[in-house]
């Protein structure tokens, strides 16, 4: 799911989306491989479908194919990321699209001579096919059962619902930024996601409904 947030931010910021996506043979893309003939993971497959693009990868032990995404790798990490403090995504997204306007946009196109980055850029973004509408869902959704702390374990991390749902099972929608809880059609909780690892999230009403109705909670017994 991060690949396909990732791909259609992207096409986002292109303004439209390439009529071929080149991927390396990572798992997240190819389920199986047997000489050229790739099954490839359907999650994928559905997210070009939508985007009206092929899918296609390149040959196994040919690092010449990459050349160009490797370069453009290394140039970001020695230009922007070396010496660069960052402190949280939100900082680091806005001074990536002040570099990408400032410095990287600016420079010379390796192979076009006469022109810079942004001028090829400005006349590639006329050739590519327009974004669909509506925009394909790439959220994660999964069941998610509340447990008898009236909460649901997701990636390592429990998330708090209302303790009258103990015992049900709910649909769980996350992004990178959110997590939703809904039972039916209706939202019960919502949640800042967290990257970390063994950590509780939850809201202190949902903590107020467990305390009144188990009052011998209030007392450590420990």
């Amino acid at each position: 799911h991060s690949l396909l947030r990732s791909l259609a931010r992207a096409s986002e910021y292109f303004g439209g989306s390439c009529r071929q996506w080149l991927f390396d043979n990572a798992k997240t893309v190819v389920v199986e491989r047997s000489g050229d003939a790739v099954r490839f993971h359907p999650l994928l497959l559905d997210l070009g479908a939508s985007y009206h693009v092929q899918l296609n990868v390149c040959p196994v032990r040919k690092p010449n194919q990459k050349g160009v995404v490797e370069r453009s790798i290394r140039y970001l990490r020695d230009r922007f990321l070396a010496a660069r403090h960052i402190v949280s995504i939100e900082q680091g997204n806005r001074e990536l699209l002040d570099f990408f306007d400032e410095i990287a946009h600016q420079r010379p196109h390796p192979s076009k001579n006469g022109k810079t980055v942004l001028e090829c850029l400005e006349e590639e973004q006329l050739m590519l096919l327009p974004l669909p509408e509506p925009r394909p869902d790439t959220d994660l959704i999964t069941s998610a059962v509340v447990d008898k702390t009236a909460s649901v374990r997701f990636d390592c991390n429990l998330y708090s619902v209302p303790p009258t749902l103990v015992g049900k099972t709910l649909t769980l929608v996350a992004d990178d930024h959110r997590v939703r809880l809904i039972d039916n059609d209706r939202l019960v909780a919502r949640h800042d996601r967290s990257w970390a690892k063994r950590q509780r999230i939850e809201y202190a009403e949902h903590r107020e409904e467990i305390l009144a109705e188990k009052k011998g909670s209030r007392v450590s017994r420990g």
